[in-house]
């Protein structure tokens, strides 16, 4: 029923964690596909003890979306479910999921909860509480057309199963991304049907610090803006948008223009800013971006003190909807939920 697509590059040491909490599911009906893309430490060995458990593709160093892609064509599964090589699933993850798939047969895709643990042990589960008042009491609800939810906030594949076919469909994962591929991937999926959001917390998600580009702590990086922008200007040319999810995609782009701008204006290129500051305006014009365009046009100095205060606020005030940044529930006529 699932094929377990688990891609790997030099993580002989945590690799095995995540085969063994698929190994360790209560559900059985599976398949593992590793991707080795290209390790050069002891990875191959470590896993040799799985033996035709699980199976592994080797491949040259080619970049996640590369090494997904070439589970996602390998599994024979009907569902694809995705792990990173340092995440683990709780035991019951296949379970419920399967539970939710047999309950709902028009969903195309689900979503767990999931907690994020960084390299001290603190840990917070992802579904903030803004998101979790949209449940009520349930603990599943369904969207029936969620591209509008996917661009508003970031869900992890580790914590996703969706259909092959509608993955194949979708084009699958843009090997030219280095970040935001999981975003680029999930809002083309999420304009194919249904999504389903399961509020129990299933996955462990480890936040390491590694000299890897595509690691969350590259997120807000240059490049990652810029990988976000690639995303954003591909889907506009979707003719399948509704207007509303036009105004979303306008919204997380502009935003994400004004975060572009901020880092070149720390890099003391007011010119660029501008330019980038300007381009958050046309896309959606607001008073933010208005500000921050204003501000490009003062000394760089001052420029970059009203940015860093402005950003303090960011982070201590309540944010205005349609922030990249922020993320806003809104029950609309088209989500209904049902209690599991």
């Amino acid at each position: 029923m699932f094929s377990v697509i688990i891609p790997t590059y030099n993580r002989a040491k945590f690799v095995t964690k995540a085969v063994n909490s698929v190994l360790r599911q209560t559900f059985k009906d599976y398949e593992i596909i590793v991707v080795d893309d290209g390790s050069t430490d002891t990875t191959t060995q470590a896993l040799e003890q799985y033996g035709r458990t699980i199976a592994i593709i080797h491949q040259v160093n080619s970049g996640v979306s590369a090494a997904r892609n070439a589970g996602i064509r390998k599994a024979t599964g009907r569902w694809i479910a995705f792990l990173d090589s340092d995440d683990e699933w709780k035991e019951n993850y296949l379970t419920r999921q399967s539970e939710q798939i047999r309950c709902n047969p028009n969903v195309i895709a689900f979503i767990t909860n999931a907690i994020n643990i960084d390299d001290g042990g603190r840990s917070h589960t992802h579904f903030e509480n803004i998101i979790l008042k949209r449940f009520g009491l349930a603990t599943f609800v369904r969207v029936k057309r969620p591209f509008r939810t996917i661009m508003n906030s970031h869900w992890f594949l580790q914590s996703m199963v969706v259909r092959r076919e509608i993955l194949l469909k979708a084009g699958l994962f843009d090997t030219t991304l280095t970040i935001a591929e999981d975003r680029d991937i999930m809002a083309r999926v999420a304009l194919e049907g249904e999504f389903g959001f399961n509020k129990e917390v299933l996955v462990e998600i480890y936040r390491r610090t590694e000299p890897i580009r595509n690691l969350a702590s590259a997120r807000g990086s240059m490049q990652a803006r810029k990988c976000f922008e690639k995303v954003f200007e591909n889907l506009r040319t979707d003719r399948s948008l509704k207007l509303m999810e036009r105004l979303t995609l306008a919204k997380v782009r502009s935003a994400n223009q004004r975060e572009l701008g901020n880092l070149l204006l720390a890099q003391a290129d007011a010119r660029q800013a501008r330019v980038a500051y300007k381009q958050a305006l046309t896309a959606y014009p607001s008073l933010r971006s208005l500000i921050k365009y204003l501000v490009s046009l003062l000394p760089a100095r001052f420029a970059l003190i009203l940015v860093r205060w402005g950003r303090w606020c960011d982070r201590h005030c309540i944010r205005p909807p349609g922030d990249f940044e922020s993320f806003r529930y809104v029950r609309t006529p088209d989500a209904t939920s049902s209690s599991r």
